[in-house]
């Protein structure tokens, strides 16, 4: 009310096209991207994926003198099989001075006692090599008759090999052994997102977490009483756990990007007491 008589408020809508109608719409579109940016600021950022390392996969031990990998496990509560797998070791009663060992899911390094107790057992398992026999000179005979010269193979024999199954299907894009300088203990299959791995054999569930160096999240199968494994590494998801016994062809684990490659692949290895093997001869 001004000077007694009653106002009414009046808005002033300017027409389309003109000076103050653009002026108008400008000033709009600023509050809106205003708005949209606040939005952006206030949203959480994606938590960084995990990574190996303590506390999360396991530890690095490095061997001393007077170690063996029974007092090593024994030291961690880790069995000797997983420590012998993961590291590609064959024999348990004899391991380098200065080698350094993963050991999967500790979060310190400890010491490893010597008083303590810690002999392989009775029966050797059969993951592990059969101990070394010293060999006996024995006297040169001359052969009565000349021996047959044995069939040539081109291709390396491992003793009777039980057939395994493909983990998915998949273009091979790296295969066993070294080259160009790298080492390749496995295969590297690429897949899908989200495809479904799947055992290569029926067998047991002896590790289900992360791995050491850049291996991810990995699973390891034991089939055939422990003289052979199957390994698993780089997998988005793991769907078995520690102990847990498989068949033939159940999903594991499913594929996805992981910290090491952008698109998902499988790498998958076969051993044969801890060894590695070229999967390619146990496949179909």
């Amino acid at each position: 009310m001004r000077d007694g008589v009653d106002s009414e408020e009046i808005h002033i809508q300017p027409a389309p096209g003109s000076r103050g109608w653009r002026a108008m719409r400008r000033r709009g579109c600023v509050l809106v991207l205003c708005l949209l940016t606040g939005c952006a600021l206030v949203a959480p950022p994606l938590p960084p994926p995990p990574k190996s390392g303590p506390g999360v996969g396991g530890v690095h031990h490095t061997v001393r003198r007077g170690e063996n990998l029974w007092r090593i496990g024994r030291a961690y509560g880790v069995e000797v099989e997983q420590i012998a797998v993961l590291n590609g070791i064959d024999n348990p009663d004899r391991i380098e001075v200065g080698v350094r060992l993963f050991i999967p899911g500790a979060r310190a390094t400890r010491l490893v006692r010597k008083n303590v107790s810690a002999s392989p057992p009775k029966r050797r398992p059969r993951w592990a090599a059969p101990p070394r026999r010293k060999a006996h000179a024995k006297p040169i005979r001359k052969p009565s008759r000349k021996p047959k010269s044995p069939a040539r193979t081109h291709r390396k024999s491992y003793g009777k090999r039980p057939r395994f199954s493909w983990p998915l299907r998949g273009r091979v894009i790296r295969r066993f052994g070294t080259r160009g300088g790298k080492k390749a203990d496995g295969i590297l299959i690429a897949a899908r997102e989200r495809a479904r791995v799947r055992a290569a054999a029926s067998g047991r569930v002896i590790y289900s977490d992360f791995g050491p160096g850049n291996l991810g999240r990995l699973i390891i199968l034991r089939h055939h009483g422990g003289e052979y494994h199957s390994i698993y590494a780089n997998v988005a998801e793991n769907l078995v756990r520690k102990g847990q016994s498989v068949s033939r062809g159940a999903p594991i684990a499913l594929t996805g990007r992981t910290p090491r490659f952008k698109t998902a692949r499988l790498h998958f290895e076969i051993r044969h007491r801890t060894r590695p093997r070229n999967p390619l001869s146990y496949l179909p």
